[in-house]
């Protein structure tokens, strides 16, 4: 869609680059292993401690991502213009101070307010709003593996978190297990951010910190108006957005799904390790392939992935066709977010990332937003979330048919 130059083929990507990575990967895994993985196993302590139903438990979610839809146009423009080290200290602050004040609530409604305020800033700048774009920057020919290794942390936090947080559940209750995650992430996360975390200019002429001799000046960013009026945003967001809507309604009701479905609270926990091990699978090797590979092509198989592992759940809840749905879902999840990173600068150019990102987030968090209060009201309707996930099935079709309908500038570097 622009035409921002790519810098020169002998550019290097320093060391400081993958100590970026490595920040980056560390913030998601406190953040995707939590608010992705874990809170389903807050639901039915929070509904017997606050006499709340399921929806009203819910809402928590739909807070979170409406309060996320309002500002993450503003934390786009941020992500641009500012540190991204000071902007994900800030994240990681408001992320462990938040969970530790949860922690001390006595109310479904204060929860969810402070729910929806520390989880929808601490998501804005701990995730791929701000890490794709700085990492974009950072790297040139390895883009989609620096993207897909710093994804890894949602799946390495989904596979170790709820197991412990399972554990801090049943042995001291889920105040207390709120209470040793946000410490973790004050006294883990946010040290290794300062450390690991390099300021840089917003400008695609520099690459992992190796300034770019006799580099064209780069394209003046897109404006909002620009970026929302272009076929490609919506071709790309609305299936981007129904992915992300799939998952995080899933792992939302995922526990209460297997105990609904006659298993054991220990078997949902099994069973939700195959998402963040199939998520590595889908990192790892979707990462490599989006430097190499039609990214168009890559993001139609994650959407095949969803939709046959939505279809399992719906049609065949036993304890095997559950794990190779979870085990489809989460390779989707896991190929969504390295191949999306590197997609956007090949159709929108690097100058313009964050702004992208930023005007691309409120579609997606409808989507998710509509997810959890869907889920919530059908399950509380019918007993189930049989209809739930044949509506997710119909969403899933729609998407490949938009992303079909895309057409893509030559691949290039910015």
């Amino acid at each position: 869609m622009t035409n921002s130059p790519a810098p020169p083929a002998n550019s290097t990507e320093s060391p400081d680059g993958w100590y970026m990575v490595g920040g980056a990967l560390l913030a998601q895994f406190f953040m995707v292993g939590f608010y992705s993985y874990s809170f389903s196993f807050l639901v039915l302590p929070l509904q017997e401690e606050f006499e709340a139903s399921r929806t009203q438990i819910m809402y928590s979610m739909t807070a979170s991502t409406l309060v996320s839809f309002l500002i993450s146009p503003l934390a786009g423009v941020m992500v641009d213009r500012h540190s991204p080290r000071l902007l994900m200290a800030a994240g990681a602050l408001v992320y462990g101070g938040g969970l530790l004040a949860l922690s001390l609530l006595g109310g479904i409604w204060s929860f969810i307010a402070l729910f929806a305020v520390a989880m929808a800033i601490a998501n804005n700048f701990l995730g791929p709003l701000l890490i794709n774009p700085v990492l974009a920057r950072r790297f040139e020919a390895s883009r989609g593996r620096a993207l897909g290794i710093a994804a890894l942390g949602q799946s390495i936090g989904g596979f170790l978190v709820p197991p412990l947080f399972v554990f801090l559940l049943e042995h001291f209750g889920w105040r207390v297990a709120l209470q040793c995650f946000g410490a973790g992430v004050l006294f883990v996360l946010l040290p290794a951010l300062l450390f690991s975390v390099r300021d840089i200019p917003a400008s695609g002429a520099a690459v992992a910190g190796a300034p770019v001799a006799n580099a064209p000046a780069p394209a003046p960013a897109l404006g909002f108006g620009r970026i929302l009026g272009s076929r490609e945003y919506w071709l790309i967001g609305v299936p981007v957005g129904v992915l992300f809507c799939v998952i995080s309604t899933v792992l939302a009701n995922f526990s209460p799904y297997v105990l609904g479905n006659g298993f054991e609270l220990a078997d949902a926990g099994t069973l939700l390790m195959a998402a963040p091990v199939a998520g590595i699978i889908g990192k790892i090797g979707f990462g490599f392939a989006a430097d190499r590979f039609s990214k168009k092509l890559l993001l139609l198989v994650a959407v095949a992935l969803m939709f046959a592992g939505v279809c399992l759940l719906a049609l065949l809840p036993t304890y095997w066709a559950i794990m190779a749905a979870i085990f489809c879902i989460g390779l989707a999840s896991g190929a969504t977010v390295p191949v999306w990173g590197a997609l956007l600068p090949q159709v929108f150019g690097l100058q313009s990332f964050g702004r992208v990102m930023g005007a691309m987030m409120p579609l997606t968090t409808l989507l998710v937003t509509a997810g959890f209060a869907v889920s919530g009201f059908m399950h509380d309707a019918t007993g189930s979330y049989v209809a739930m996930l044949a509506l997710f099935a119909g969403m899933l079709a729609l998407a490949g048919l938009l992303l079909a309908m895309l057409r893509l500038p030559a691949a290039r570097s910015a």
